[in-house]
């Protein structure tokens, strides 16, 4: 694997795929590079890292290349769990983000044996000598297991090897446990291992998993006016109703769009909860960790429903952008948002009428499906306004963005659905106010 820059793509068809929908999508595509470039910058990360941890890290990356030869594609899928791909992306803010390093060195210090776990979870490590890690023993997570294995209290550092993981703390082994997980459930369940388990991933139908742990190191950092960043938090309510609303929630999306539910069955990893809020639902997502969206509960699945999309979508755009630009003119200067209080750069504009055009299929689709949701004068009146805040938002780029190549790409498929959108108004006879929205 060299070190050259990623290559670029184009943004044709990441706004909705094609249906029905198949491993050469776009998304698929951006997905794949966003790994391929993860595990060429854990490659080439040393000098980031913080001083105590280079030493190891020369080793590690030998395995993590012998790896790339042995299976690519498992050991890409390392890079895909978030306690691994999140801490390696925030790596790169620590002097960005002064508040936050202390949280982000952590973090990375963590990132190292949540790799070698996942490696050893996917038989990725040689059978000869087991790999040390001397820089703690933190609580090892992993969707795979389903939750956090607990090294015992003492416990000081790690070891990993193709058979099994080890915690050491004075000078001696003080729990082993099978890396097969048919024999490690069992361990577990027997008390035989000397590790303890905590579940802290619940599967949500077969598209994701709902999430009671996080490895984001800059978390509580929050861009939205109206947050204070995102914590951990069932709002008191309980894993099952979280679980319940969230299923309900993905039954609309593969029913009305099963090409963007097939997408988050690739890429949407976990659900994180922060907090309920039965009159307002503020979701967030970040860069740095793809395959992870945050979530309040809300009792109204439509309003959910949407927020499952519009961060997924959130999602899609920022794993592509890991490999093409697409404005010019992205940050400077600010505009009126429609979707925002705040004023918000032209980026912040692009990514909402990218979410929220396919929230506005979605409504359209559970209508002509005949939904009983869809009888409601609430569904109609939401609509409506979903619609003016995408023409707003479209309106505000045509006058003003900046677009590379990649985003005209996208923005061509952005308008194609705003077209299709306001010629179905104009079919009807609608209007929404105070403005008429019209055909461009």
């Amino acid at each position: 694997m060299g070190t050259g820059p990623a290559p670029t793509t184009g943004g044709r068809g990441l706004v909705l795929p094609a249906e029905p929908v198949d491993e050469t999508r776009a998304l698929s595509r951006a997905y794949v590079r966003y790994l391929t470039a993860c595990c060429r910058r854990f490659l080439d990360i040393e000098a980031e890292l913080p001083t105590a941890l280079r030493p190891a890290h020369g080793r590690i990356a030998a395995l993590v290349q012998r790896g790339l030869e042995q299976g690519r594609r498992a050991m890409l899928s390392c890079f895909a769990a978030p306690a691994v791909s999140t801490p390696l992306q925030c790596v790169a803010l620590r002097h960005e983000m002064e508040a936050y390093r202390a949280r982000i060195d952590q973090a990375a210090a963590e990132m190292i044996p949540h790799l070698l776990f996942e490696m050893a979870l996917r038989q990725l490590l040689p059978d000869g000598p087991s790999v040390l890690w001397e820089h703690g023993a933190p609580r090892l997570a992993s969707l795979a297991i389903g939750g956090e294995l607990i090294p015992p209290a003492g416990a000081t550092g790690l070891r990993f090897s193709a058979s099994h993981v080890a915690a050491l703390g004075g000078g001696s082994e003080l729990a082993r446990l099978p890396v097969n997980r048919e024999a490690m459930h069992r361990a577990l369940a027997e008390g035989s291992g000397g590790f303890a388990f905590e579940r802290r991933f619940r599967r949500v139908d077969k598209v994701t998993h709902f999430a009671t742990v996080d490895h984001n190191p800059i978390a509580e950092f929050e861009a939205h006016p109206d947050k204070a960043g995102n914590h951990i938090d069932l709002g008191e309510r309980s894993e099952e109703e979280w679980v319940g609303a969230l299923e309900q929630s993905f039954a609309l999306v593969e029913r009305f769009l099963p090409g963007e539910f097939a997408e988050m069955e690739t890429m949407l990893h976990q659900v994180i909860p922060v907090g309920y809020d039965a009159v307002r639902h503020l979701s967030a997502s970040y860069r740095e960790a793809v395959g992870t969206v945050y979530l309040t509960l809300h009792p109204s699945v439509m309003i959910m429903t949407e927020a499952v999309i519009h961060e997924f979508q959130h999602n899609k755009f920022n794993v592509s952008a890991y490999s093409a630009d697409y404005l010019t003119n992205a940050f400077h200067p600010l505009y009126k948002s429609p979707v925002r209080p705040d004023p918000r750069p032209l980026w912040g504009i692009l990514l909402a009428v990218h979410a929220f055009l396919p929230v506005a299929e979605l409504y359209r689709r559970m209508r002509d499906g005949g939904h009983p949701l869809a009888a409601t004068p609430d569904f109609d009146r939401r609509l409506s306004e979903i619609d003016l805040k995408n023409h707003e938002g479209m309106e505000m780029l045509r006058a003003h963005a900046e677009l590379t190549q990649a985003g005209r790409e996208l923005f061509d498929d952005l308008e194609a659905l705003e077209r299709r959108h306001l010629a179905e108004r104009a079919a009807r006879g609608l209007r929404n106010t105070p403005t008429e929205i019209h055909l461009a």
